[in-house]
């Protein structure tokens, strides 16, 4: 016989499966529902009674027609508005605030310098509490959305979901952070954490659709390389959560040294200040912008300059080398490249083509596919909203009901 953490588990998995097929196909009828999740017709409409309680469902007026045979039936909508997710992402020089609802649409955002000094740790942990505070001050303004979750996403490895491993772009070593955080913030909360990288490949994945890739690895360029790994539909975080780091993936044993303590790390050749550096653009990307220095080196490449040629030749054997490294461990499907590198794409691919073409000679199914990614610079937000919902997917009752 069952005891009552058994009901309470088997109700809280109906309850996942049925938000899950509304999720997949909203609108729908009960009908609808027990035909994708096999439930029967009294517990479909138990757990819709007990859905809409909670805000996340809405009964219309609407009907769907029946094809002639029997009444109509009601038509029920998820309630996008019911549940939100905010979202804080620490780059290089800004800290960017949102709040999406559970449909994606971004309600509230807020991006600004946010001055964090060479070697301060305390300078980041403000950062992130300031941008946090922010938006839940919005959010108290608008008590009928319920906050499935805080997300803050970070240009560094996060140890165990709440130390920073080392933060290269800030000077800084490893840094509790998560309850530095916490001790900061008006209002108790308790954010997840997590690698920008992680959450961009996570966004990639979900959005290319189901059996895209089984094993999918996101390299993502800004002024290093950063990146995850997805495999089956989850993001691959290994034994400290910190599994992902492509950038420094060793490709060349007598390379420059990194600042993460290892030599020849990919990021050393295909991280935007590598490749500046090596095709003579180091002065212009001391003084522009990401994009003026991928203009200038995109006019020099397409001129044939030869310093520029050389440079991303250097990079794209490295990526190669990495993605052959990947591929050994994990059975590649797909590499997507994110962050600038698809501006770099047409120069990266050659090398990249020519190892795969290479092994696929010897082993057939050596076979990963290179893409672009879907996103731009939003990939890391839209992937933290996404882990966020989850929380609501997985467990549906953790929605209080309307008015409790």
């Amino acid at each position: 016989m069952n005891g009552p953490a058994d009901t309470a588990e088997v109700r809280r998995t109906n309850l996942s499966l049925v938000m899950r097929a509304l999720d997949a196909q909203s609108p729908a009828s009960r009908t609808d529902l027990r035909a994708a999740t096999g439930l029967v017709s009294g517990t479909v409409s138990s757990i819709v009674d007990e859905l809409i309680g909670r805000g996340i469902l809405i009964e219309s007026g609407e009907t769907t027609s029946t094809g002639g045979r029997g009444r109509p039936r009601k038509v029920l909508h998820l309630n996008h508005s019911r549940v939100v997710v905010s979202v804080v992402q620490l780059t290089a020089e800004d800290t960017i605030a949102e709040i999406r609802d559970f449909g994606g649409e971004l309600i509230w955002e807020l991006r600004r310098r946010h001055g964090v000094r060479t070697g301060e740790p305390g300078d980041v942990v403000r950062a992130l509490a300031e941008a946090v505070n922010a938006s839940q001050g919005f959010l108290a303004q608008h008590e009928d959305s319920w906050q499935a979750a805080i997300v803050i996403a970070v240009p560094a490895p996060v140890v165990a979901g709440t130390t920073i491993g080392s933060a290269i772009d800030f000077g800084i070593g490893r840094t509790e952070i998560l309850e530095p955080v916490r001790a900061l913030l008006e209002r108790p909360a308790t954010p997840i954490i997590m690698n920008d990288g992680r959450l961009g490949a996570l966004a990639e994945h979900a959005d290319r659709g189901p059996g895209a890739a089984r094993a999918m690895a996101y390299v993502k360029g800004d002024g290093g390389i950063g990146g995850g790994l997805v495999i089956d539909g989850e993001v691959y975080l290994g034994s400290h959560l910190m599994a992902g780091e492509c950038g420094h993936i060793c490709v060349d044993l007598a390379g420059p040294a990194c600042e993460c303590g290892a030599r020849g790390c990919l990021t050393q050749f295909l991280g935007l200040h590598a490749i500046a550096r090596a095709a003579g653009l180091e002065d212009l990307a001391a003084r522009a912008d990401q994009d003026q220095v991928l203009d200038e080196l995109v006019r020099r490449l397409d001129a044939g300059e030869q310093r520029a040629v050389e440079a991303i030749d250097v990079a794209g054997r490295a990526l190669a080398a990495a993605i052959g490294t990947m591929s050994n461990y994990t059975d590649l499907d797909l590499v997507v490249l994110g962050g600038f590198l698809p501006r770099l794409e047409p120069w990266l691919r050659p090398p990249v083509q020519q190892l795969i073409e290479t092994r696929a000679r010897h082993i057939a199914e050596f076979n990963p596919r290179l893409e672009r990614a879907i996103h731009g610079e939003d990939a890391t937000r839209i992937g933290a909203w996404k882990l966020g919902r989850q929380v609501v997917l997985r467990a549906p009752d953790e929605v209080p009901l309307v008015g409790a």
